[in-house]
């Protein structure tokens, strides 16, 4: 199974588990309605607390045990798609479709700047020296640095210690798309 079903894999278990945070966040507000007013009806309750906000005697010690688990929830939401979708940009390289598809597909993720330092690198043959690429993108040094760091960490480029610089060198695959 190539990158293709692998991601569709991924995307359904990211859904599941976006499903299953939803119906528990629903199920925890529902419930945290009816410790507030159980002879009222909960959506009436939602509603009176979204006009009118918390009543005074409420106790504190409720508020921040929902709000701590809502910010959970979202944490966990946001390392999902992070650790399940990220990866996926690694994995191109193994996959058996053809390199100039897989370069595109990068080159729509990558910002503006990225573009410019690729772009740099792939003028001069997919490999060449940071601060020349610096100086040629007319970044910082300290931007050309975090963008290089980012590209590197995305699997993107290849980054060799040369001196008081770096050799930055786009990975085969993509540069093999660029030439395509």
């Amino acid at each position: 199974m190539g990158w293709r079903g692998e991601g569709l894999d991924k995307l359904k278990i990211l859904l599941i588990m976006l499903v299953s945070a939803a119906g528990g966040l629903a199920t925890s507000i529902f419930i945290f309605a009816l410790t507030l007013a159980p002879s009222e009806p909960p959506l009436m309750v939602l509603s009176q607390l979204l006009t009118s906000g918390f009543p005074a005697t409420f106790p504190f010690l409720i508020l921040f045990s929902f709000l701590l688990f809502l910010s959970t929830v979202l944490a966990s939401m946001v390392g999902v798609v992070y650790f399940l979708i990220l990866p996926e940009m690694k994995n191109y390289q193994e996959s058996g479709s053809n390199g100039k598809e897989n370069t595109t597909m990068v080159l729509r993720t990558l910002k503006a700047e990225e573009r410019t330092v690729v772009n740099v690198l792939h003028a001069h043959g997919g490999s060449y020296l940071q601060k020349y690429v610096t100086k040629e993108s007319g970044l910082s040094r300290l931007k050309t640095h975090r963008i290089v760091a980012a590209l590197s960490e995305r699997g993107i480029v290849i980054v060799e210690k040369q001196g008081n610089t770096n050799k930055v060198s786009l990975v085969e695959w993509f540069q093999d798309g660029l030439n395509q």
